[in-house]
This record gives structure tokens, sequence and C-alpha cells, in this order.
């Protein structure tokens, strides 16, 4: 479990409970309808049943929508299946979804706060940026909202767009032990895991504790070429310094002293510890993950 850290005022699911029911009957000059014809054989089984997920059900019932045995669950189900599908496929049945979600208010908000829960929080085993940035892109397309309160989706919608896997990671400037400024991009190693951190976080000294005195890990992490970075980037240089006997010497351990990690939202560090893998370009490996899966990818490395 992470050490959540910052969590934003207002939900989706308050924020569009307020927007869709002022909006709600405003006429639109274009059709805000998803319409996929799933007969053709193009489809796969999967990428059907995901289409389709939500065809027969009726939104309408608030009741049942609002139920934890049978809309959560259903979401959890839908989420599931779209794990078989394509990201194209999965953006799709997301936005015919919360299409037809829409004429029930209250149960758009319901499922605005189940898909924030299930793909953003950072304790969320299911936690997937790429899926929580189709439903912020529906809200942000949407022709029932105006460009002002769609404000209030942009500034998560651009920071999961940030540091995809694939990506090349967001460069920054940091501060070492030894008074020096590096930047990440001039780390030199085959790969590069690096961990943001808070010192206040008992979750992240278990962690770093772990890569540290651990010699099965400490030999894998040599074997495998990889560079550990850890990066404080909440600006209080006291707390960092006494934090010191946490970090291992061979680490390559950074300090934020003007805290732009956080001000330009390069990162999402809104759990502790957020870990990146990176490989010799900086590209993103795997992205803000737990140490246990990182752990199960790193000896797949070439």
């Amino acid at each position: 479990m992470k050490c959540v850290l910052v969590k934003f005022v207002f939900s989706l699911g308050v924020i569009s409970l307020l927007l869709f029911s002022c909006n709600h009957n405003r006429e639109s000059t274009k059709q805000d309808t998803v319409t996929i014809d799933t007969s053709t054989s193009v489809y796969t089984a999967a990428e059907r049943e995901a289409l389709n997920y939500w065809d027969d059900v009726d939104m309408q019932d608030t009741a049942n929508m609002i139920n934890p045995t049978i809309g959560e669950q259903k979401l959890v189900d839908f989420l599931t299946a779209l794990n078989s599908c394509s990201d194209s496929i999965a953006d799709q049945s997301i936005a015919k979804m919360l299409d037809q979600a829409k004429l029930n208010k209250t149960s758009l908000a319901y499922f605005l706060n189940l898909y924030e829960h299930y793909l953003y929080d950072g304790n969320s085993p299911m936690r997937n940026d790429v899926r929580y940035e189709s439903v912020l892109r529906y809200l942000i397309q949407s022709d029932h909202l105006t460009d002002l309160e769609k404000e209030a989706y942009r500034p998560i919608y651009k920071l999961v767009q940030r540091n995809k896997v694939g990506q090349i990671a967001e460069d920054f400037s940091f501060e070492r032990f030894d008074g020096k400024i590096q930047k990440l991009s001039d780390v030199k190693a085959k790969y590069t895991m690096m961990l943001f951190y808070d010192t206040e976080c008992t979750h992240c000294k278990e962690i770093l504790a772990l890569l540290k005195d651990t010699p099965q890990l400490t030999d894998l992490f040599e074997k495998k070429e990889i560079q550990i970075v850890t990066i404080e980037p909440w600006g209080d240089r006291k707390k960092w310094v006494n934090y010191e006997p946490h970090l291992a010497k061979n680490w390559i351990n950074g300090f934020d002293p003007h805290t732009v990690i956080q001000r330009e939202r390069l990162y999402d560090t809104k759990a502790s510890p957020t870990i990146y893998l990176l490989d010799a370009h900086k590209k993103v490996l795997l992205k803000d993950v737990e140490l246990q899966l990182t752990l199960q990818i790193i000896p797949q490395l070439p």
C-alpha cells in the first residue's frame, strides 16, 4: 500500500453532478452519442463483449446503479474485460458506457467516482492511467460542457498523458548530497529505477530498506546494470539531509530544491513511493508501479 499524499478537492463525480445537472437540457449543435456497429467480423469476441457490455443495463434505474453489488461490481467486471482489448477499443467502450450513463446524472456521478477510485487512486490494484485518460477525454470532448467547465478536468488530463510507457521521461535537474546539480538525462546506466519518496512515508522507508539491505536484490540490480535514483520532490532540505541514512551510498540520491517537479506537474506523485523503470535512453518501461511488479519484470530484462 502506498502513502497517499495529495487528494484533489473535488472528485470527478462531484464536479460532474454539478455540471451535468446544470447542462443536461442544453441544446447542442452536434450529436454527442457514441454509435458503434459491432456486427462486423473485424472485432474479436472480447472486443465485442467490451463494446456491448452495457447495452442491456438500465442507467435510469438509479437504485441498482448505485448498489455496490450491482453497479460497482458491473464496473469492476467491465474494467477487467477491457484488459483483453486494445487501448483503442477500450477507449471506445468507455466512451459508449459514459454516453449511456450521462442520461442519469446520479448514475454518471456515481460511476465517475468509481472510475477515479479504481483507475486513479494510488492504492488501487486496478490503477490504469491509460484507461482513466479515456474517461477524462470523454468529459473534455463532451458537447454538454462549456470550455470553462472542462478546465476542471484539463490539469489531471495533462498529467496522466505525461511519462507514458514508451515515452521519454520528463527531464529535470536535482541536487545531490555532494552539492552537485545533475539532470535525469545525464544518468548513465543501462536501466534506471527512479523512485520518488516522502520522508514521512512509512512505506517508503520499508521499500528503501528492502532495496538497500537485501543482498539478492542488490546483486540482481548490479547484474542487470540498474541504477537506482531516489528523488525527494517536496523541497524540505532539512528533512532530506536527515534522511540520508535510509539511502544507499551507491544510489544517486537527489533533491528538488525548487519543487519544480511539483509546481510544473512533471510527474504524478500523489502517492509515495512512486516508481518508474527507464531504459538507457530514459524511455519509460514501467510507470508508477508497485515494487513487487518491478521485481517480477527486472529478471526478464535483456
